[in-house]
């Protein structure tokens, strides 16, 4: 194979994972929008809900000041037909409330989904430019090992890498500290 045949070779190669990626960039943007767009729905329904329950508290509190305020005994403080009235919003509010955190944590697990991905996809990419640059001889076959054990590990340790990122992310650790945390883990 000339050297025109592998530039070509490499350029549509490129094309090729350039085009993969707007696709899964294009599904991600689409899955996330759809979960946050459907997690809005819930809290306006709750919203709304909430409104209603807030009115009938209102009331309740209105016929008790009135009870109180007669307080001769022989008027009972009645507020069954407010709590009747209620019953199906408040079921409701504890439906779409459970709605709520389930989708809370379906985006949760979806975004570390998308994560773990990515930290597979990175890892598949530097084996593949280190499998070529031993196919061409840049690197010594105990080069190639050092950095793909490297890499690897980034891989097999993604999930306390993540927590570590986290920590820094909120100010938990100092950069010094984050440095050493992973230095140690990748060593």
């Amino acid at each position: 194979m000339d050297m025109f045949e592998k530039a070509t070779k490499a350029a549509k190669n490129m094309g090729d994972s350039v085009i993969n990626s707007a696709k899964s960039i294009g599904t991600t943007l689409y899955s996330s929008t759809k979960e946050q767009s459907e997690l809005a729905s819930l809290n306006i329904q709750k919203s709304v809900i909430d409104k209603r329950l807030a009115e009938s508290y209102q009331e309740i509190g209105k016929r008790y000041v009135a009870y109180v305020d007669a307080c001769e005994g022989d008027t009972a403080f009645a507020v069954e037909d407010i709590l009747e009235k209620m019953r199906p919003d408040l079921e409701k509010a504890a439906e779409i409330r459970t709605q709520i955190a389930e989708k809370e944590q379906q985006i949760r697990q979806d975004k570390e989904d998308r994560l773990k991905k990515k930290a597979q996809e990175e890892f598949e990419t530097e084996k593949k430019k280190l499998d070529k640059a031993l196919d061409l001889e840049i690197l010594t076959p105990e080069e190639y090992e050092i950095k793909l054990s490297s890499a690897q590990k980034k891989l097999d340790h993604y999930d306390i890498l993540r927590k570590i990122q986290m920590q820094l992310e909120m100010g938990i650790i100092t950069r010094t500290e984050y440095e050493e945390k992973v230095k140690s883990i990748l060593q």
